[in-house]
């Protein structure tokens, strides 16, 4: 091989590196954007090819049990009957709320507004006793969200929702932690809930 050949050559495969390692860093951003792009959609399917639900369960349960046992007061004393009766009640009430929020639809409404509830798309029922509205309510504004990254291999995307300040700190957000699943793909394993939720 002469040497101009040989000098492109190596220059097609410095480009294709770099172009590679530019993805691999860009990816969790894209991943976050195919999550938004599928809420707005609707499309349960390609959402739930980016979400790892039984790690996403598991994340949640811990976070509503450690909440449920901080509002209740956990028990002193763990050897306590009651304390054993009180942990029975307490799974009965979080397992329920954990399936309810693990579901495709809980994800796209997050997705959309940044918090847990209703989508951004859906509008609030009218007060009882009040008149329908004529005209159509303003479309709500979506959420942004923000990258934090933790390592090579996870990220976590905080919403940021425009009805409350900007300068409001991450752990008063919504956050979608997102781990590395083979060289560029990316699943959400966690959702963690504002710090609020545990101080008030």
């Amino acid at each position: 091989m002469k040497k101009p050949q040989r000098l492109a050559a190596a220059a097609l495969v410095m480009l294709l590196l770099l172009a590679g390692a530019g993805y691999w860093y860009l990816s969790p951003f894209l991943a976050v954007r195919q999550l938004q792009a599928a809420a707005q959609r609707g499309d349960a399917e390609a959402l739930n090819a980016h979400i790892d639900y039984p790690r996403l369960r598991e994340s949640l349960k811990a976070q509503l049990t450690a909440l449920l046992a901080q509002k209740l007061g956990a028990p002193k004393d763990g050897g306590n009957p009651l304390s054993a009766l009180g942990n029975v009640i307490g799974a009965s009430l979080v397992n329920p709320l954990v399936d309810t929020l693990v579901r495709p639809e809980t994800v796209m409404a997050a997705m959309q507004n940044g918090r847990l509830g209703r989508s951004a798309s859906e509008p609030a029922p009218p007060p009882p006793g009040s008149a329908p509205a004529d005209t159509a309510a303003p479309e709500p504004k979506k959420a942004r969200w923000i990258i934090e990254r933790q390592g090579a291999s996870r990220v976590t995307a905080y919403a940021v929702d425009p009805a409350r300040p900007d300068d409001e700190p991450n752990s008063e957000r919504l956050g979608l932690v997102l781990e590395r699943s083979g060289f560029a793909d990316w699943k959400l394993t966690d959702l963690r809930l504002p710090a609020s939720a545990f101080n008030k």
